[in-house]
């Protein structure tokens, strides 16, 4: 009976391992299973963070770019409209554009309005519009290169002459003081041809058509002033009615 009993507690204890052992397989399973769950979970968690971020950065530049579109559409109907009220009233039939050293001189036949100084000429009724503009603000002394802050000021020009004065005949009119010149042009004629010239060149990369333009040159004829010699260096933009 004793042996019988010992028999009997033997295969109880080798039941309570073997469950032991089936059990803690399960266990296992168990584990790896949501072990791998959750790897794949975190996976898929990384690829949606990883396309929110790409679609962010998107939006992002975008968002940026539409910002530049803006800003620059802003500043160009800011320029426009600066442009614009810098001009004396059409009826004037002037915009002069001279060095302000000379504002507060005056000569008899000029008045002031606008930018510097205003000269009427009844005498050219063909005339619908000038732009005078100092040949001192467009050109090194003896040159006929434009210089680079000639630039604004002549794309002001452009701008009016295709917005405002679209369609009409312009001449370029080149005038120079009286000091005499031999280098590199034979006299002030040819000086004034060159400045009208470079000036038309400019006008015609930017937008005025170019067959509508003519250049001429009137050298150091129709001084305006015998005292302040820098009045008589210009270039004259006529707009032609």
């Amino acid at each position: 009976m004793f042996q019988h009993n010992w028999t009997r507690m033997g295969f109880l204890a080798g039941a309570v391992l073997f469950g032991a052992v089936f059990l803690g397989g399960c266990t296992d399973n168990k584990l790896v299973t949501e072990r791998n769950q959750l790897i794949t979970q975190n996976k898929q968690l990384q690829q949606q963070l990883a396309e929110a971020k790409a679609n962010l950065a998107s939006t992002r530049a975008q968002l940026q770019q539409q910002q530049q579109i803006a800003a620059a559409a802003s500043a160009q109907a800011a320029a426009n409209q600066q442009a614009a009220a810098s001009q004396p009233a059409s009826t004037s039939g002037y915009s002069t554009i001279l060095p302000p050293m000379h504002a507060g001189s005056m000569h008899a036949g000029q008045n002031t309005m606008g930018m510097g100084r205003v000269r009427h000429r009844s005498h050219r009724r063909v005339a619908m519009h000038r732009f005078v503009l100092s040949s001192d603000l467009l050109f090194a002394p003896g040159s006929a290169r434009l210089s680079p802050r000639a630039t604004h000021m002549l794309m002001r020009v452009a701008y009016e002459l295709r917005h405002r004065y679209a369609g009409r005949h312009v001449l370029v009119e080149g005038y120079t003081d009286n000091t005499p010149i031999h280098h590199p042009y034979p006299n002030n004629y040819y000086l004034g041809l060159a400045r009208a010239k470079s000036v038309l060149s400019f006008l015609a990369r930017h937008g005025v058509s170019r067959r509508r333009m003519r250049a001429i040159s009137f050298g150091d004829h129709h001084m305006v002033s015998r005292t302040d010699l820098a009045l008589d260096r210009r270039v004259e933009v006529v707009v032609l009615r």
